[in-house]
């Protein structure tokens, strides 16, 4: 059995060309991990609609910016929805309006995995590390904000990410 593995690059090229059909084919492969991603920052199904969209808006527009020298295809669509993500999550604040503290999506991770695999890092932080690394990764803004909402010190929450950080670096490491 012959397994076909999507390529972003040369779709992401031919929309870059004009293609739709690669437009459309990009979407329909990514759109609904996209979609899972924006629901969970933005936890709201509306909002994430609109926020999926945008992206491929500027997906489509931006196309022929894209370089492989500064990462995947994938990673750089991806990086849009975050960046677009981190705006609609501050707009309603810039607007004068108040927002409860984002929720964060349910997380489960296995218990027995190996303490040298980022899942078997993640599932052996303390509950502060991972909330503070969920919420930077998640929800943006800078560590003020983050503070703010997990009701923390900043110095302590930068501790938190960075040692989570090394933890995963070491763990892909070995």
């Amino acid at each position: 059995m012959t397994v076909s593995v999507f390529d972003y690059e040369a779709e992401l090229g031919a929309c870059a060309a004009g293609d739709r059909t690669a437009f459309h084919s990009l979407y329909r492969h990514e759109a609904p991990a996209m979609r899972a991603l924006a629901l969970a920052i933005l936890d709201d199904a509306g909002q994430a609609d609109r926020l999926l969209h945008e992206t491929f808006v500027l997906i489509w527009r931006n196309a022929a910016g894209y370089s492989a020298s500064i990462g995947t295809a994938r990673a750089w669509m991806y990086s849009i929805l975050r960046y677009r993500a981190k705006a609609h999550r501050y707009e309603p604040r810039r607007m004068g309006q108040h927002t409860d503290t984002p929720r964060l999506p349910a997380l489960t991770l296995p218990q027995d995995a190996s303490h040298d695999t980022i899942a078997g890092v993640l599932a052996a932080l303390p509950t502060p590390q991972l909330e503070a690394l969920l919420q930077a990764y998640l929800h943006g803004g800078d560590l003020a904000h983050i503070a703010a909402r997990l009701d923390r010190s900043e110095p302590d929450i930068q501790a938190s990410i960075e040692s989570v950080l090394t933890h995963i670096d070491e763990a892909v490491r070995a």
